[in-house]
């Protein structure tokens, strides 16, 4: 009991003949706990944006026909199935096509016309495969380019901005027989970024014309999709597929 007594002087005399010290330390206390409230309630309000953002969000929706009809498409786009191998020293990848892939008489055609019915502008929009093992994407005017460099491309990105309510067109030419409708869970992505600056992608299954709502992701998603670098290794190694 005795030393407890001599404790509680001793912090008395403390406090006493040190008040500037104690006066510091209740000031740079007092500091820290504002400063830690300043940044529950940034991080309160940061999440209370993020969400209202997310509730503002833009989105592609399939219109119908009527509501917007034209006849020039703002994007023409190729899909095709291929065959892969590895070059003689195993260190490439050569993509082969049929032979008449090039042949646009026996071309078919789908088209689809996408509505933004969000709140947000797109400023940038990318439509990219689901499965990089099976299936090439690319502007229709590369084809040729592509096919000839037994090459391979995955995406094509449309860099003008989609604004609020406006309606594009999309030409998707294909060969008939091709394997392009095979993936029950939906052929392409649309991956777009919004004019908050979000990422978010959509699944576009086009045999049913039917797209799904948008997913927040990252930009390592979004950079999954559009490089090739990691298909080109899975082609190397097939069991990382």
């Amino acid at each position: 009991m005795e030393e407890i007594k001599n404790v509680i002087k001793a912090i008395f005399h403390f406090v006493n003949d040190n008040a500037i010290v104690v006066l510091f330390i209740t000031i740079i206390s007092d500091f820290l706990l504002k400063k830690s409230d300043r940044r529950y309630e940034e991080k309160k309000e940061n999440r209370k944006e993020k969400k209202q953002q997310f509730f503002d969000k833009a989105e592609l929706h399939s219109a119908e026909k009527e509501l917007h009809y034209q006849s020039k498409p703002n994007i023409c786009l190729f899909l095709s199935d291929f065959g892969a191998c590895l070059t003689d020293d195993k260190n490439g990848v050569v993509f082969k096509y049929r032979k008449d892939i090039l042949n646009d008489k026996k071309y078919k055609h789908l088209r689809f016309y996408l509505q933004n019915i969000g709140k947000a502008d797109i400023s940038q929009l990318d439509i990219c495969v689901t499965s990089q093992r099976t299936t090439m994407l690319c502007d229709i005017d590369y084809l040729k380019d592509i096919v000839k460099g037994e090459s391979i491309n995955y995406n094509y990105c449309y860099d003008r901005k989609i604004i609020k309510g406006e309606i594009i067109l999309i030409d998707i030419a294909y060969l008939e027989d091709s394997r392009i409708c095979n993936m029950p869970t939906g052929e392409l992505e649309l991956l777009f970024r919004d004019s908050y600056g979000n990422l978010y992608a959509q699944l576009f299954l086009i045999h049913q014309n039917n797209i799904y709502e948008p997913r927040k992701i990252t930009g390592k998603e979004y950079k999954s999709y559009i490089t090739v670098d990691t298909a080109l290794e899975c082609f190397k190694k097939p069991w990382m597929w």
